[in-house]
C-alpha cells in the first residue's frame, strides 16, 4: 500500500472507528492523534466531511485531492501514525472486525483482476490487502460497500 492509500485508509477506518461507542480507547487516541497531525502541519485539510460520511467516494476523493497537494504522502511522522493506527484497528477482536469482501494477505502476484465485490457491515471494506505484493497491474473494479449494514 502506498504512503497516500495509507493515510487514507487510516483517515477512513479511524472515523468509522472513532464514531462508535465500543471503541478502544487507544484506537481513538490514535486517530486523534493522527487528526492533530494533520490539523497542524496541514490546515488546510480539513477531515470534517469524510469524517460525517466516511462512505462517501466523493468525500474521500476530495480529502485525497487535499493530502496529494499538500504532499502529505511524504510526511514521515503523519505516515507512522496512520500506521500506527492501521495496525490497532487489525488488532481488535472479530466482533470489532469489520466485514471485508475480499481479504489478500502474503500474496505474490504479477497481475490481479478483482470485480463485482458487493459487501455490507458495519465499518463494512470491499477489498483488504495486507503485505502483498503484485509485480504487474492491479484492477479493482465495481465494488459496492454498503456500510450502514443495510441492503
Amino acid at each position: 500500500m502506498d504512503a497516500l492509500s495509507a493515510i487514507m485508509a487510516a483517515i477512513i477506518s479511524g472515523a468509522v472507528a472513532s464514531a462508535k461507542p465500543t471503541t478502544e480507547k487507544v484506537i481513538g487516541d490514535l486517530y486523534n492523534g493522527l487528526k492533530t497531525i494533520i490539523q497542524r502541519k496541514y490546515g488546510g485539510v480539513s477531515l470534517e466531511a469524510v469524517e460525517k460520511k466516511p462512505e462517501s467516494e466523493a468525500k474521500q476523493a476530495s480529502l485525497r485531492e487535499d493530502l496529494v497537494e499538500a504532499k502529505a504522502a511524504e510526511d514521515n511522522e503523519l505516515l507512522q501514525q496512520a500506521q500506527a493506527l492501521l495496525n490497532a484497528i487489525a488488532e481488535q477482536p472479530p466482533q470489532v472486525a469489520q466485514a471485508i469482501g475480499i481479504k489478500l494477505e502474503n500474496v505474490k502476484a504479477a497481475n490481479v483482476r478483482l470485480q463485482e465485490i458487493i459487501v455490507s457491515g458495519k465499518q463494512a471494506a470491499g477489498v483488504h490487502a495486507k503485505g502483498s505484493e503484485f509485480s504487474g497491474d492491479i484492477e479493482i473494479s465495481r465494488v459496492k460497500v454498503e456500510a450502514s449494514g443495510k441492503k
